[in-house]
C-alpha cells in the first residue's frame, strides 16, 4: 500500500509524506466521505475480499498495529477494481483507494478519500497509460492537473498485480522504470523495480527512488511474497495512513503483514 509525496509541506501521498510534515484532521462534512461511511456499514459492496494487512509502525516494531486495511476486488469488462480500504484500531474507515487496472495490471484509473488527510480526487489515464489527468479536492479546494508520462504508472492497488506480472523477468536481473502515483502532489515520481531475494520461501521485491535528491530522503520500499503461492506477505514503506506522535499526524513508515483470504492473488 505504498504512498508517496515530496512536498516539503504536506504529508507523503505511495504510498506518504517525505520526513515529519504535519496535516490536520479533517473535516467528517466532506461530500466525498460519504462513501467512506457506505464501505462502513457494507465493504462487501467493494468486492471480494483478498486480503487483511495490520500495519505496525517502524519505530517501535513490538507495539500493537495502528491500522488495518482490507483489500477487495470486482471483476469489470476490462479487467478489475480494487479497492484498499483502511480502518483504524477502532475499526472506523479512514481512507479508501481504488484503482481500475487491465488484465495485466496496467492502471486506467486511480480514485482516492482519505479523512485523515482530508482530500479526495481521481487520475485518469490514456492514450497507453501516457496522459494523466488529475482532479484533486481538499478541503474543499478543488485543483486540477495532467502529466505526461513514458513509464508504466503504478498505484497501491495496483503495485503488487504489477509486480506479479512482471515476475519472470524480474527475477531474471531485469530492472523495471515505474511511475508512482501522487494524487495529493498531482504527479507521479519515478522509481526503480527490481528483484532482491527469495529467502526461506519468500521472495522479495524493492522499489528505490531514480532520483537522488528523493532517494536521500526516502528509504526503499519492500514487497515480500510467498514464492510458491505468489500471496502477498509482507510490505515495508510508506502507507497512506499516518501516525499520532505527540499529538500530531506524522508520515508512517510501516510493516504491514498480510493474511491472505483468496488462494490466489488478485
Amino acid at each position: 500500500m505504498p504512498f508517496l509525496s515530496v512536498r516539503p509541506l504536506h504529508t507523503v501521498a505511495l504510498a506518504a509524506c517525505l520526513l515529519t510534515a504535519t496535516v490536520s484532521p479533517a473535516q467528517d462534512t466532506h461530500p466525498a466521505f460519504a462513501k467512506l461511511a457506505a464501505l462502513q456499514t457494507a465493504p462487501e459492496s467493494a468486492g471480494t475480499l483478498v486480503y487483511r494487512g495490520d500495519t505496525f509502525t517502524q519505530r517501535t516494531p513490538a507495539a500493537a498495529a495502528l491500522y488495518r486495511y482490507e483489500r477487495r476486488v470486482l471483476t469489470t469488462t476490462t479487467g478489475l477494481t480494487a479497492s484498499h480500504i483502511t480502518s483504524d484500531a477502532a475499526g472506523r474507515v479512514l481512507i479508501v483507494e481504488s484503482a481500475l487496472v487491465s488484465p495485466h495490471y496496467a492502471t486506467q484509473r486511480f480514485e482516492a478519500v482519505n479523512q485523515q488527510s482530508g482530500f479526495s480526487g481521481s487520475v485518469q489515464i490514456s492514450n497507453g497509460g501516457r496522459h494523466l489527468e488529475y482532479e484533486l479536492n481538499i478541503n474543499g479546494k478543488r485543483s486540477t492537473a495532467s502529466e505526461e508520462v513514458s513509464d508504466p504508472v503504478v498505484c497501491g492497488p495496483s503495485l503488487f498485480g504489477f509486480i506479479l506480472k512482471h515476475w519472470d523477468p524480474l527475477v531474471a536481473g531485469t530492472s523495471l522504470p515505474v511511475r508512482m502515483l501522487v494524487l495529493q502532489d498531482k504527479t507521479t515520481y519515478g522509481f526503480d523495480l527490481t528483484f532482491d531475494k527469495t529467502v526461506n520461501g519468500q521472495a522479495a521485491f524493492t522499489l528505490r527512488p531514480s532520483n537522488f535528491v528523493i532517494r536521500m530522503a526516502i528509504a526503499p520500499l519492500r514487497v515480500v511474497f510467498d514464492a510458491r503461492t505468489r500471496t502477498a506477505v509482507r510490505y515495508e514503506g510508506r502507507v497512506p495512513p499516518m501516525e499520532n506522535v505527540a499529538g500530531k499526524l506524522k508520515g508512517l513508515d510501516a510493516r504491514v503483514e498480510y493474511v491472505s483470504v483468496s488462494p490466489i492473488y488478485r
